[in-house]
């Protein structure tokens, strides 16, 4: 078959698993639409901003030093939604056409590299750590400082370096062995960084949670090991954009694994935080870049 219609074929069906959800939890969507808190979509909205600003400076400063922040600025947030187009390319290309003769392409997937890397241990590390926490505290900080210690070694250009060069083909292609960051991150911005996207990514969950849904804090907590396993799946199972109906039915299925009878409340938290995410990140790419365009005047002069 195709790789193209392969492709296509898998996005219909993640859409048609998604509109199945939307259908079978239709009531129970109404209701937590209608339900919804105002104050914690407000803290939900600045937890993920935090994370995604977050994101945005180990980006700007991995791609290489003299770049101007409103370009990196428009890159990252830009890209957020480039990468709900179908094909896994197109917040590269995005990136590609904002980038100066003088940056090197390598330096923009380097960034990307970088990113996606902390994003997968803060995420990985929130989940394991709310599972574990339940059988064994001191396992759950074990969880905790060994995504510290990733952390700290992704944020070292010289292990990135060491990583990238395995890696022969995409080196070959973007050059990336002969492009290292400029300015590389002090200890102490790299914990900083690690403790940052954990917390707002745990923040982001139990806020999403709490402003839909009626639900005890274990449950939260549970709940968001689960988004993040869930996110996980999406990000290693590369089959339709963003990982489209991937997150949605593997957070369904360990929902309906741990309680057959809460089919529709999985559904229905599924496809809000869904539809959240899309939104934030509709926003947060109008509205971020404007800001920031506006600060950095002469910077977006130089851009």
């Amino acid at each position: 078959m195709n790789r193209r219609v392969y492709s296509t074929l898998l996005i219909v069906i993640a859409l048609a698993v998604a509109g199945l959800f939307v259908y079978s939890a239709r009531a129970e969507l109404v209701e937590a639409i209608s339900a919804a808190s105002p104050l914690f979509l407000a803290l939900l909205y600045l937890a993920t901003l935090v994370q995604n600003l977050t994101l945005w400076l180990v980006f700007h400063v991995s791609s290489g030093a003299g770049n101007a922040f409103s370009k990196t600025c428009r890159m990252h947030f830009g890209g957020q939604v480039a990468k709900y187009v179908p094909g896994k390319i197109w917040a590269l290309v995005y990136q590609a056409t904002l980038k100066s003769d003088s940056m090197p392409m390598g330096n923009i997937v380097q960034g990307n590299i970088v990113i996606y890397a902390l994003s997968v241990i803060s995420v990985v590390s929130m989940s394991l750590t709310l599972i574990v926490q339940a059988w064994s505290v001191p396992a759950a900080l074990i969880v905790l400082a060994v995504g510290g210690g990733l952390s700290v070694y992704f944020m070292s250009s010289d292990h990135l370096y060491r990583i990238i060069q395995r890696f022969s083909r995409l080196s070959a292609r973007f050059e990336l062995t002969a492009v290292v960051p400029a300015t590389d991150f002090s200890m102490v911005t790299r914990v900083s960084a690690y403790v940052v996207l954990l917390l707002s990514c745990l923040l982001s969950n139990v806020f999403l949670l709490h402003a839909f849904f009626d639900l005890e804090l274990f449950e939260v907590m549970r709940l968001s090991a689960y988004l993040g396993i869930a996110w996980l799946a999406g990000v290693i199972v590369a089959i339709s954009p963003s990982g489209l109906g991937v997150r949605e039915a593997v957070f369904v299925g360990i929902g309906y694994v741990a309680d057959a009878n809460s089919f529709e409340l999985f559904a229905s938290i599924a496809i809000v935080a869904r539809a959240i995410q899309i939104l934030q990140d509709l926003v947060s790419a109008f509205l971020v870049p404007a800001i920031v365009g506006l600060v950095y005047e002469e910077d977006e002069a130089r851009a």
